[in-house]
């Protein structure tokens, strides 16, 4: 029997406008490029949308709707525009 509950992950690169489940930083992470820590502002498994997106040259920033700060892309995987 097919499980509903679970969401199917859409491999391809974030978009401005996506949603995005967050799936953990290392500290080598938060500090590439001087990112907001998550320690305290997101959740494990949490998802969250996508407002901005900072591309730099070795990495990309997301800004996310409702949260302070911005958070390397690597710390996330892709869900998609809501579709899913």
């Amino acid at each position: 029997m097919k499980d509903l509950r679970k969401i199917k992950y859409i491999s391809r690169e974030i978009k401005e406008g996506d949603f995005v489940k967050f799936t953990g930083c290392t500290r080598e992470q938060v500090m590439w490029g001087n990112n907001t820590d998550p320690e305290n502002l997101l959740i494990y498994g949490g998802i969250y949308y996508v407002e901005k997106m900072i591309v730099k040259s070795s990495h990309t920033k997301l800004i996310l709707r409702g949260v302070e700060g911005k958070f390397n892309s690597v710390c996330f995987e892709c869900l998609g525009n809501g579709s899913f």
